[in-house]
């Protein structure tokens, strides 16, 4: 058995789409007002669970959402600590090639000195 996910057809996009998560948006909302405005138990007995799943599918999705933000922050976060690992080498392998450039500008400077004041016989 795969781990993979079967999306059935016609199953909407996730997250969801900002059409269709405003269509859930308003369904609730509709529900609410529909709910708050009858004193009919059979109807109460109807709406409250209908707006119990839609505040479940909101929910749900906002909870994917910060999943897959929260995977995307890592991600980015385990990208700033290589990239600022790798940074540190380069700073260190620049220093020490500064060094090696300081070190090979005193010994040219001494070469000159010694040719300067030696001139070739």
């Amino acid at each position: 058995m795969s781990d993979e996910l079967t999306v059935p057809p016609g199953a909407p996009t996730l997250p969801l789409s900002l059409e269709v998560r405003k269509a859930y948006v308003d369904l609730y909302n509709s529900l609410e007002t529909a709910i708050q405005g009858t004193t009919n138990v059979a109807l109460l007995l109807a709406l409250n669970p209908a707006q119990t799943q839609v505040s479940n599918v909101l929910t749900k999705d906002n909870m994917y959402k910060l999943h897959s933000n929260t995977a995307l922050f890592q991600a980015l976060l385990q990208q700033i600590e290589d990239t600022n690992e790798d940074l540190e080498k380069l700073q260190d392998q620049i220093a020490s090639i500064a060094a090696g450039f300081d070190m090979a500008g005193k010994v040219l400077a001494a070469i000159n000195k010694v040719l300067t004041l030696v001139p070739g016989l």
